[in-house]
């Protein structure tokens, strides 16, 4: 088949690794534009613009993958599959239509759970023990077409954001080819999804880091995991009239307590080679690794170190 991809991020290397390898042709590759990152906003190609270089396949990047010049240049390649993994945009129905198949859509959640951009943080914010990936036919409206497979991997307690992103685009890849190989042997099976078990994932902004100390123990554990690569969990500490903004990488907690702690949550009740240990709703929770404002990250014992942390000390 004459296959068209679009695909952003890194999550979606492994898809296109996989096709690339597949007796199926890749006619072009569509992806977002460059972004300006660093101090000095210099531009930066997605990698799957990069991977596709790698592969000498053709790339689009369009800033409206809608607008009717790039639709029709799409449609001028006369594909039989639209593979998406991560666009990152919207797709009209325009589009959707002119594959001689299907619009194709892995997405990184067991679906009607968590539509939306972030399925991967909010599984591990919301503590869910299960997740996985589903491959789907793309409709307009957002997650919301029929399921052609779903794969599930169990989440590990400390698992970041990060690294179960990394395990699922790795299973996304195998899905997306199992479900490739039953559309072109023609037994290929449509599933429409239960509307009364959908939830969402909506986009996480930076402010959307900053912690909730009123939360429980666990909550906090897995928001901070949940968060990590991004946006990054974060909390401040003013001390010597000076306000510190601190990213909090790595956390560890203790069994909740019986009675719930009469400090206030927040609130710095120790400090030892273990980290820094802070009040929540029902116990506390280990501050384990952080990353300072401008410094490299760093062991939080380490961190202690002339920063003046305190016991007594409210994060905020």
């Amino acid at each position: 088949m004459n296959v068209i991809f679009m695909g952003t991020p890194g999550f979606a290397v492994p898809s296109l690794e996989s096709l690339v390898k597949s007796r199926h042709k890749i006619v072009t590759v569509v992806t977002q534009t460059d972004k300006p990152i660093g101090r000095k906003r210099q531009p930066c190609p997605p990698p799957i613009k990069e991977a596709a270089l790698g592969f000498g396949i053709p790339i689009i990047q369009p800033k409206n993958i809608n607008d009717e010049v790039v639709v029709g240049k799409i449609a001028g390649l006369s594909p039989d599959l639209i593979v998406t993994v991560a666009f990152g945009q919207k797709i009209s129905s325009e589009i959707l239509d002119l594959p001689r198949y299907i619009c194709l859509n892995i997405h990184a959640s067991l679906l009607p759970k968590y539509r939306g951009a972030a399925p991967i943080n909010w599984a591990l914010i919301r503590g869910d023990e299960e997740t996985g990936i589903t491959s789907m036919v793309m409709r307009e409206k957002m997650d919301a077409g029929e399921i052609i497979m779903q794969k599930s991997l169990r989440v590990g307690d400390n698992e970041t954001a990060g690294e179960l992103g990394d395990r699922l685009s790795s299973l996304g890849a195998e899905v997306l080819m199992e479900s490739i190989d039953q559309l072109d042997a023609g037994d290929i099976k449509y599933t429409k999804q239960d509307e009364s078990l959908v939830t969402y994932a909506p986009k996480l902004k930076k402010r959307d880091g900053l912690i909730n100390w009123n939360q429980n123990t666990k909550e906090i554990h897995n928001f901070v995991r949940g968060v990590n690569p991004w946006p990054g969990a974060y909390t401040t500490v003013t001390h010597n009239n000076k306000t510190e903004r601190i990213i909090i990488l790595e956390t560890e907690y203790d069994l909740p307590l019986s009675t719930r702690p009469t400090t206030l949550p927040g609130t710095v009740s120790g400090v030892s080679d273990r980290g820094i240990k802070v009040v929540t709703k029902n116990g506390f929770v280990w501050i384990a690794r952080v990353k300072p404002e401008g410094k490299r990250e760093m062991k939080a014992a380490a961190f202690l170190h002339g920063h003046g942390i305190n016991t007594g000390d409210l994060f905020k």
